[in-house]
């Protein structure tokens, strides 16, 4: 571990340490490793340390739980992919009215040229996105199973590091 960090916790007080330690659901994960083992040592009470280690090993499970079911990951990946794309119509779209905004208000001759660029820029953009829409949605599964390697990993650490 990281002696710098081990240094500079040590001359923290016990309050300052169990709150790096304290199940809060973000982790700065090196920090709370290392809390938690200067709070051992220190003689910290153990029936505390132990409730905070069983609600992070709890919520780290349950995440696991949930993101390890592949129905699951597709489902939340494509709604974010399709989220994606909507915003970039969305911005398209506004700033196609931006820019027709003297058309629409003024009732003057509509400029078609503008017009059909910006429908060919939409038609562009949306053919790209459906070609990288399944590339999209694989890449961000593959990130969360690195996101569950993780949580699997700081699960290890957490069973070998603190012992109470």
């Amino acid at each position: 571990m990281n002696k710098e960090l081990l240094k500079s916790l040590e001359q923290k007080s016990t309050e300052d340490l169990f709150f790096l330690f304290k199940h809060d659901g973000a982790i700065n994960f090196e920090k709370k490793i290392m809390a938690g083992i200067i709070l051992k040592e220190k003689g910290y009470d153990k029936v505390l340390l132990s409730q905070e280690k069983k609600a992070i090993i709890e919520t780290i499970t349950n995440r696991l739980k949930i993101s390890e079911n592949k129905d699951y990951l597709e489902k939340k990946n494509k709604k974010k992919a399709k989220r994606k794309i909507f915003i970039g119509l969305g911005y398209l779209s506004f700033f196609t009215i931006i820019g027709m905004k003297d058309y629409l208000l003024n009732e003057e001759n509509l400029d078609w040229i503008y017009l059909s660029i910006m429908i060919i820029i939409g038609l562009f953009f949306i053919t790209y996105q459906t070609i990288i829409y399944n590339k999209t949605v694989n890449n961000l599964i593959d990130a969360d199973n690195e996101n569950n390697e993780l949580l699997r990993f700081r699960l290890k650490l957490i069973e070998k590091e603190w012992r109470f």
